[in-house]
């Protein structure tokens, strides 16, 4: 790895992640919801690099994943519907709350399908991170 790329994966003024807390105003009793800044958190850098080593080192097959719902709407656009499919909205609440740590990196490791210190060196970042789970609220 260059001295360029290991500088950009250090964040030169890291801070805890901050909590801001959302108002759902078109559910009733008006909840709140949850959301988490971590782009200011030292490991984000190095989560969005991380990421994408491992897109290029694993192919997953039949993956139907979305990145937002303009993604969704372009593929609904696209479709042909008839009268015998069904579509289904999963509303995921606390997903990530609920990711077991160790099923991920066993499953990461499975799918790189490897034993090289590359790989060791990437499940033990993807663990370090994933246990980064903290964040500040009002200082």
């Amino acid at each position: 790895m260059s001295k360029q790329s290991l500088k950009y994966l250090i964040n030169i003024k890291p801070t805890a992640p901050k909590l801001n807390i959302y108002v759902i105003t078109h559910k009733e009793n008006e909840p709140i919801r949850p959301v988490i800044n971590n782009t200011l958190a030292p490991s984000y850098k190095l989560s969005k690099y991380l990421n994408k080593k491992l897109h290029s080192l694993i192919c997953l097959p039949y993956t139907y994943n979305t990145k937002n719902s303009q993604e969704i709407t372009e593929k609904l656009k696209r479709m042909q519907i008839n009268e015998q499919m069904r579509i289904i909205n999963l509303d995921i609440k606390d997903l990530y709350v609920n990711l077991p740590i160790q099923g991920i990196i066993r499953t990461t490791k499975f799918w790189l399908n490897n034993d090289s210190e590359l790989i060791r060196q990437a499940l033990y970042m993807l663990e370090t991170i994933m246990k980064q789970n903290y964040f500040q609220h009002n200082e």
